[in-house]
C-alpha cells in the first residue's frame, strides 16, 4: 500500500511541475506508521534537522529519491530538509481523516444525548400539565355552574392549557432535531466510506496504467 500511495505522489508531484523544472508550493502528507528525520541532504547519513511526527503536512521543493520540504514545527519555526520521497503523500493518510470524521461524531453523539435529555423533560412536564389540566377541568366543571372560583379556576385552566400546547411544540421541535442529528450522522459515515472507496480506486487505476506502460515500454528493448 505505501508503494502505491509513493506512486501516487510522485504521479501527482510531476503534474503539478511547470515546464521549466520550478517546483509549485505543494502541500503533501507524511505517513502516518512512523516519526521521520529532516536531513540536511538527501542521504540516510546526513545531519538531522528535525523531528517530523506521522501524518504531518510538509512543502515540496524538489521531488526525488529524497524530497526537500518545508517544515513548519508547532512553535512556528521553519525548517527546510530532507526526507525519503516513499513516505510522502499527496493526501492526508486514512487515519487522519478517520480521526476528523470520529471527533464530528462524537460531537454529533453528545448533542443527540443532549437532545434526548431534554426530550424527556418536555415529556415529564407534558405529563404533569396533562394532569394538572385533568383535574382543573374536572373542578371548573363542578365549579361552572354559580361557584365563586369559576374565573380562578378558568384562568388557571386557560393558563395549563396554553403551558401544554407551548410544551408539545417544544416537543416536537426536539423530535425533529433529534431526527436531523442522525441524519447527518449517517451521511458523515457515508461520504467517508466514498472517500476511501473512490482513493482505492484511483490508486488501482493509477497503478494498472503505470503497469501498461512500463509493458509497453518494455518491447522497444
Amino acid at each position: 500500500m505505501n508503494r502505491f500511495r509513493s506512486a501516487l505522489a510522485l504521479a501527482t508531484v510531476l503534474v503539478i511541475l511547470v515546464p521549466a523544472g520550478t517546483a509549485l508550493a505543494v502541500k503533501l502528507f507524511t505517513t502516518d506508521t512512523q516519526e521521520l528525520l529532516l536531513r540536511a541532504s538527501p542521504s540516510s547519513d546526513s545531519k538531522s534537522l528535525a523531528s517530523i511526527p506521522p501524518a504531518s503536512s510538509v512543502e515540496l521543493v524538489n521531488p526525488h529519491a529524497y524530497t526537500k520540504v518545508r517544515y513548519i514545527k508547532p512553535n512556528g519555526e521553519v525548517r527546510e530538509g530532507w526526507i525519503p520521497t516513499k513516505f510522502l503523500n499527496s493526501q492526508p493518510p486514512d487515519s487522519s481523516v478517520t480521526r476528523e470524521l470520529k471527533t464530528e461524531n462524537e460531537a454529533i453523539k453528545e448533542r443527540l444525548d443532549e437532545v434526548d435529555k431534554e426530550k424527556a423533560g418536555l415529556s415529564q412536564r407534558e405529563r404533569d400539565l396533562s394532569d394538572k389540566l385533568t383535574q382543573l377541568n374536572a373542578a371548573y366543571e363542578e365549579l361552572k355552574g354559580g361557584s365563586v372560583n369559576y374565573l380562578k379556576l378558568k384562568s388557571e385552566y386557560d393558563s395549563a392549557k396554553s403551558s401544554l400546547a407551548s410544551a408539545q411544540e417544544h416537543i416536537q421541535t426536539m423530535v425533529q432535531e433529534n431526527e436531523n442529528l442522525k441524519l447527518s450522522q449517517r451521511v458523515h459515515w457515508f461520504v467517508a466510506g466514498a472517500f476511501v472507496l473512490l482513493l482505492g480506486w484511483f490508486i488501482g487505476w493509477a497503478t494498472g496504467k503505470r503497469q501498461k506502460k512500463r509493458k509497453k515500454g518494455s518491447y522497444y528493448y
